[in-house]
């Protein structure tokens, strides 16, 4: 309940703040299998349920997503990039030039789909002051289909 109240305290207050034109940045999708770090499988976790038990016990190899923003135009004033996620924490924080690729590790598709993992980030762009510019938001569905900015973009 506390992340979608922060959820959309944040939309609230990015209202005024534009979208960064579909032009001006690209995204690409880094789609690889992993094999899930093992974790505790000898313990018992009484509140688990067999779903849980098996993600954590799992060897299987699993979707893994990382996105690579890529910054191809910014207006004079673009020069820092601030990443929050949906459980309001900061990913990144950087200066940006254009031509600059930003990795966001989204981690298990199964997860962001399940929202063990973040789901939603939001990338301001910020002046020399700090003053916010210009935004992108990026968010995954439980059912997988993958928005930024509002427009679907895909699923997986």
């Amino acid at each position: 309940m506390k992340c979608v109240v922060i959820g959309l305290a944040a939309l609230f207050l990015c209202q005024d703040l534009p979208f960064k034109p579909n032009e001006e940045f690209e995204i690409k999708l880094n789609y690889q299998f992993k094999q899930r770090p093992v974790r505790d499988q000898n313990s018992i976790h009484l509140s688990e349920s067999q779903r849980d038990y098996d993600r954590r016990t799992s060897s299987d190899l699993l979707p893994y997503l990382i996105l690579n923003v890529k910054m191809l135009k910014l207006s004079e004033e673009e020069v820092k990039l601030k990443i929050i996620n949906n459980l309001d924490q900061r990913t990144i924080s950087k200066k940006i030039e254009t031509g600059t690729i930003v990795p966001i590790d989204l981690g298990f598709t199964a997860d962001v789909k399940d929202r063990v993992n973040p789901h939603e980030y939001l990338l301001t762009f910020l002046s020399p002051k700090k003053q916010e510019l210009s935004k992108i938001i990026i968010h995954v569905d439980e059912d997988g289909s993958f928005l930024v900015n509002g427009e679907k973009r895909g699923k997986f």
